[in-house]
């Protein structure tokens, strides 16, 4: 079996898109807890640190359009978290566990307590534990595309039955690509940039290729409430969602609102944009992201 494949040509990609990708990133990895963890950084290290957190069923690659343009002011790092991407698998797995993880990636990447943890999706949640688990240690959180639901209002997401298929061996690196999808299906403006993580996504296992994610995941996910570390937290928080995102609720923009005004934390919309920002809005999560960070947290 071929197990040597090359990436989307990156002569197919938008100018934009081409120029992050030529700017050099290293990799590395750390063990904890007997799990390798695996990440990217961009930047010189010394610099104020900047972490981006993957959604579930993602990886670091996710941020090779973002990471690269805000790599001239900070020292970029992007962890997979375990159980996804490039580093190793473990029995059980919670948000708790992640942030630990993130912390294990951060002492050895050299980032200390100026760093910014930007979360999406699952990634926020993880962000916001580590905020309020790691306190000190961090400077600030984003949260992107994150919902957080009130008390009164238990989440309607179960992750021990996430819609989830099971993982199949596909018979090629072709098949395995041509079915990758994102979840929660929405629009992708620019077909490369699926295509690219879409090939960071899959591995020769088993005797053909599948999905480099651990499918036992959220069977052995210990769940918790997001609601009581929101209300809890004391690091600073900025709250960025996607208009028309399938996932930030009504019940969840006007809890997190009421919270991000009483708390003064930073809360705004990416207009038109969708849950999986990074893929359908880049351009535009780039320029908040940089304009939210020039002044913030103070």
């Amino acid at each position: 079996m071929n197990t040597t494949v090359r990436p989307p040509d990156a002569a197919a990609a938008p100018a934009w898109v081409a120029e992050a990708l030529r700017v050099p990133v290293t990799e590395a990895q750390v063990e904890r807890d007997g799990a390798r963890l695996s990440y990217r950084s961009w930047g010189e290290p010394g610099r104020p640190g900047l972490v981006l957190i993957h959604g579930a069923m993602a990886h670091a690659n996710w941020w090779d359009f973002i990471a690269p343009r805000l790599a001239d002011r900070y020292h970029v790092v992007a962890p997979h978290l375990s159980g996804m991407g490039d580093s190793g698998h473990r029995a059980r797995y919670s948000t708790a566990l992640f942030s630990d993880d993130v912390m294990a990636v951060m002492a050895h990447a050299g980032l200390g307590p100026d760093t910014v943890l930007v979360g999406h999706s699952l990634g926020g949640s993880v962000a916001l534990t580590a905020g309020l688990r790691h306190a000190g240690r961090v400077r600030g959180v984003v949260m992107l595309d994150s919902p957080v639901y009130p008390p009164d209002e238990p989440s309607p997401f179960d992750p021990t039955k996430a819609p989830y298929r099971p993982k199949t061996i596909c018979p090629d690196y072709e098949t395995a690509v041509g079915r990758y999808f994102l979840l929660p299906e929405q629009p992708c403006p620019q077909p490369f940039l699926l295509q690219y993580v879409a090939h960071h996504s899959v591995a020769p296992m088993r005797g053909g290729w599948s999905w480099k994610f651990d499918d036992a995941l959220f069977r052995h996910f210990d769940v918790h409430e997001s609601w009581r570390e929101l209300e809890a937290l004391q690091t600073p928080l900025a709250v960025i969602y996607g208009e028309r995102s399938s996932v930030f609720a009504p019940p969840v923009r006007r809890y997190m609102q009421a919270l991000a005004q009483r708390r003064g934390w930073p809360m705004f919309a990416i207009a038109d944009g969708h849950h999986h920002l990074p893929l359908d809005s880049p351009r535009a999560l780039c320029a908040a992201l940089q304009g939210l960070l020039a002044g913030w947290p103070s």
